[in-house]
């Protein structure tokens, strides 16, 4: 594969258009696949994809190619498409070039894109289901990928993160119960595919011959499932700059105000240790840092990428990520929520490890109603009960105006550090 002239091309945009940025990913990756107990599919993937933006009279265009041969096409395309786009009122222009933080990139050369170890870690997660004879694995999925991202702009941004990857899913049957448990991340050593084989049929024996539930309100314990799900995903979409611009955030116009309770304070830290992100600089080249986006109750920040905090009259807080077309989208890279913190399954309560329908949840009132999946009573710790069927609802940003209390371990997803959180007083219905 030739090595595209990343100069070269930035040259071309610039006599075209007044700015122009490049992004360019390449990749390889491959998937196994389980259907009972047999591998049911391997897909290998490799490639390189090019991006092209540039900016005419404020004017943004988009173009991306998977043929580095065309680039000049995709150049040209990008100038066409800004002629047919709305100005940007406001536009400051791309980020400049400047000094980087000091940190690596989320790469694990132990991570190699193989047949071998995708199969070795799809054996040991089915050793780890089998301590659970009674449930039936459904399927089973390892996917390990490498790949680097380069960013590179008219203003002298020429920036290359590393980054690799392992993900692992399944999912069991135990008479009409299920259960299922996955994880990912892009080193090695913090996957455990045991425990996720274990913790699949465990989840579908243990949820069998479920009780009833009464309809009323019941001390409630999240899963960090669904804290991440449902509370963080929710409050994500209230702060993306995006979202408080076009006045669909519950937030807009409340910087400076208290909006949740005094003991809750949430943030983005990129490059924390505990996270996956280890980002440094986000997807259009602005530098990371870490950002208080609410400070005991009160909304200190909302995220932004380049385009929406031109249009706000503020900086980019270094929140771009890609979409699949080389469209950039707002998304923090490690959340993380502190709140007053306990033993949240010591005294009794309804422990919700799952939702089914998190997506139906409104984004701009917070108002949710999801059935639970894999909930329990217990008490002092301990599963006493499965739970058969019931549902919950609510709303998240007034569930986090009252308060609550988290656990001080952690589960670390894409995007977030999320700990456990228990809410008074949830209704429950059966």
């Amino acid at each position: 594969m030739s090595e595209p002239d990343i100069d070269k091309i930035l040259s071309y945009g610039e006599k075209l258009a007044d700015e122009a940025e490049v992004f360019m990913l390449d990749y390889t990756d491959i998937s196994l696949e389980q259907r009972e107990m047999a591998v049911s599919s391997v897909f290998e993937h490799a490639g390189r994809s090019l991006f092209v933006r540039v900016v005419k009279d404020k004017h943004i265009g988009i173009s991306g190619t998977s043929d580095i041969a065309r680039w000049k096409d995709c150049v040209d395309a990008a100038v066409s498409s800004a002629g047919l786009s709305e100005q940007v009122p406001g536009w400051t222009g791309f980020p400049e070039k400047t000094a980087l933080p000091k940190g690596s990139d989320p790469f694990d050369p132990a991570v190699t894109v193989s047949p071998d170890l995708a199969a070795e870690y799809l054996d040991r997660m089915n050793a780890g289901a089998a301590i659970h004879p009674e449930a039936r694995i459904v399927t089973g999925g390892v996917s390990l990928s490498n790949g680097s991202a380069t960013i590179a702009n008219s203003g002298g941004v020429y920036y290359m993160r590393k980054m690799s990857g392992i993900s692992l899913g399944m999912d069991a049957i135990c008479d009409t119960s299920t259960g299922y448990e996955y994880d990912s991340s892009p080193f090695l050593d913090r996957i455990n595919p045991e425990k996720i084989g274990e913790d699949t049929a465990y989840w579908a024996k243990s949820s069998r011959n479920g009780v009833d539930v009464e309809t009323k309100k019941y001390a409630v314990v999240f899963s960090e499932h669904v804290v991440d799900s449902l509370i963080l995903d929710l409050f994500t979409e209230a702060v993306n700059g995006k979202n408080v611009l076009s006045k669909k955030s519950v937030f807009a116009g409340k910087l400076g105000e208290e909006v949740v309770h005094p003991s809750v304070s949430i943030s983005d830290v990129p490059m924390d240790p505990a996270g996956f992100a280890w980002k440094r600089f986000d997807s259009e080249g602005t530098v990371t840092h870490d950002l208080s986006i609410v400070q005991n109750g009160v909304l200190s920040a909302f995220l932004y990428d380049v385009k929406t905090a031109s249009q706000a009259n503020t900086a980019s807080t270094g929140h771009a990520h890609r979409a699949g077309n080389g469209a950039t989208f707002i998304h923090p890279h490690c959340l993380k929520i502190d709140a007053p913190k306990a033993d949240v399954m010591d005294k009794p309560c309804l422990y919700v490890r799952e939702v089914i329908g998190a997506h139906t949840a409104n984004s701009l009132t917070g108002e949710f109603s999801v059935e639970v999946a894999n909930a329990f009573f217990a008490e002092s710790g301990r599963f006493t009960r499965p739970v058969k069927k019931a549902m919950i609802s609510g709303n998240i940003f007034d569930i986090l105006r009252g308060g609550v209390s988290i656990s001080a371990e952690t589960k670390t997803f894409d995007g977030a550090i999320v700990p456990k959180m228990r809410i008074e007083n949830m209704q429950v219905i059966g």
